[in-house]
């Protein structure tokens, strides 16, 4: 195969059926899952593997928005609850269009930072077993 590369350039990204891709800077959906335990017993095919379960987190570095309904606004309102959510990455591409969703559990952003910077605001939701890969389109 040859070599294909692509920037990260456009995203499509919701919470709670409201868009949110706009504030955006960064995203990771990220699998922590464990690779599970191997248990072994005294006989000659007592290897047994148990699965751990799946363990998922959605990073996000967003500018913030303390508007209402703005996305810091809704992380610090939501917090505690558990909400859907949907990334389509490259949904300028046909061919290349994929889509997670899931649940997460809303967690409320840190606040604060430096005199006269931009405020942004990192948080990692825990994902709700493991989030549903799609293609879209093609």
């Amino acid at each position: 195969m040859s070599v294909h590369h692509r920037k990260i350039k456009v995203i499509t990204f919701s919470l709670d059926s409201e868009n949110y891709e706009c504030q955006v800077r960064s995203w990771n959906v990220n699998n922590g899952t464990d690779d599970g335990e191997v248990l072994y017993t005294q006989c000659p095919d007592g290897e047994v593997r148990e699965d751990a379960d799946p363990s998922y987190t959605l990073e996000l570095t967003f500018l913030a928005d303390w508007r209402v309904g703005g996305i810091s606004d809704v992380l610090t309102t939501l917090d505690g609850e558990t909400v859907d959510f949907q990334i389509d990455h490259h949904p300028d591409i046909p061919a290349e269009h994929v889509r997670w969703n899931g649940q997460v559990t809303i967690k409320a952003p840190s606040v604060g930072g430096e005199a006269r910077a931009t405020e942004t605001t990192e948080v990692t939701l825990p994902i709700i077993g493991k989030p549903v890969y799609s293609r879209v389109g093609a």
